[in-house]
């Protein structure tokens, strides 16, 4: 099994209910241990819709990286997010694969670590709540450094 870091987000319906209901289906292949507390920010990148409600998760699955991405999208349309879309549609949920284990992914429709998550606050103050210790495989720095610069930066 591998720890998997999972970023969990919502801003379209009842949000709370989405993250939920997409808790309970991850679930079946991931064992959550750790949910990090969910913060209310509003939508960045030109996204749509209201504000979001953001969190983490740690867990451990036996799904190797491309089956666990999928596995996301999948719960991603079972809540209720279309097919294709675009980058800022508004989202009932949205799933992104932080960190796989210490890997580092690089496929045409996958990256790992997530190559954003270093600039999103709504992904690092979470992140630094439940593993303020983890060690980034690329920039072989700990999430709480990581998210002490993006503050230096007043992001």
């Amino acid at each position: 099994m591998v720890r998997v870091i999972i970023g969990v987000g919502s801003n379209k319906g009842d949000r709370e209910r989405n993250i939920i209901q997409s808790l309970k289906i991850m679930e079946k292949k991931i064992y959550i241990e750790k949910i990090s507390s969910f913060i209310e920010t509003e939508p960045e990148e030109n996204a749509d819709g209201g504000r979001f409600l953001n969190g983490v998760i740690e867990g451990k699955t036996s799904l190797k990286p491309h089956y666990l991405f999928f596995f996301l999208k999948e719960i991603e349309k079972k809540q209720g997010r279309k097919f294709p879309h675009r980058r800022g549609d508004a989202r009932e949920i949205d799933l992104d694969i932080i960190f796989y284990g210490s890997e580092v992914v690089k496929l045409n429709f996958l990256e790992i670590p997530h190559p954003r998550y270093k600039s999103r606050y709504f992904v690092l103050l979470p992140l630094v709540e439940i593993l303020p210790d983890f060690v980034d495989p690329v920039e072989k720095k700990k999430v709480k450094e990581i998210y002490r610069e993006l503050k230096k930066k007043g992001i």
